[in-house]
């Protein structure tokens, strides 16, 4: 191996950049207004972040009032089902998950004590992302009982914890984070607005 070429390594992450440069590509004054107007921008993004830091929060009461005033947003736009799944398992185990959580409900003291050993997954099931076969046999289920799928070797255990109506609202447990998400979004839409406004008068408009 040439010397040379252990000297090009840090130029291999971008090459063409690289080529650009030694070609004097870099020295063409239209790229150059470009490139300074780009970095600029870059400069006031990055300065405008750092001026927000710890000045935008959402707290549990900002989260209610958003939930009650838009409730209507909440709608599920299809049927949904609930339900707690403990995946890729061997046939015996899952066979002894079904049982237990089957015969002591899912607030038991054994039931808990499966969950904590297992770590199943919350997930919703909208039935019109499901094949037929899965659709079926899922929203034809009861709310808290369960059922066994193979795939290969592989045993699945599906617990229904609750079937929902389309048009039904989600509780807020189940949208909490995208409340905060949008709240969040907002805050600091409207602080960023703020801070540009302030510099602006401070420094001018340029």
């Amino acid at each position: 191996m040439s010397c040379g070429g252990l000297g090009n390594k840090q130029n291999q992450g971008n090459p063409v950049y690289v080529a650009a440069k030694e070609a004097g590509f870099l020295k063409n004054k239209q790229l150059k207004t470009r490139l300074d107007g780009f970095n600029k921008k870059i400069v006031a993004a990055k300065y405008i972040e750092s001026l927000m830091v710890g000045r935008v929060s959402v707290s549990v009461a900002d989260i209610d009032n958003f939930y009650e005033k838009n409730r209507g947003q909440f709608k599920r736009k299809n049927d949904e089902v609930l339900v707690l799944l403990f995946g890729e398992k061997d046939k015996n185990t899952a066979i002894l998950i079904k049982n237990t959580i089957d015969r002591n409900g899912l607030d038991s003291e054994k039931t808990s004590a499966l969950i904590k050993k297992h770590s199943p997954r919350r997930v919703f099931f909208d039935k019109s992302q499901l094949v037929e076969n899965m659709s079926r046999r899922l929203f034809s289920a009861k709310k808290n009982s369960s059922f066994i799928i193979e795939r290969g070797a592989v045993f699945s255990v599906f617990y229904i914890i609750d079937i929902y109506k389309k048009g039904s609202i989600k509780d807020l447990v189940y949208v909490n984070d995208e409340i905060q998400s949008k709240i969040l979004a907002l805050k600091k839409h409207v602080l960023k607005k703020r801070i540009i406004d302030s510099l602006a008068v401070e420094y001018g408009k340029n």
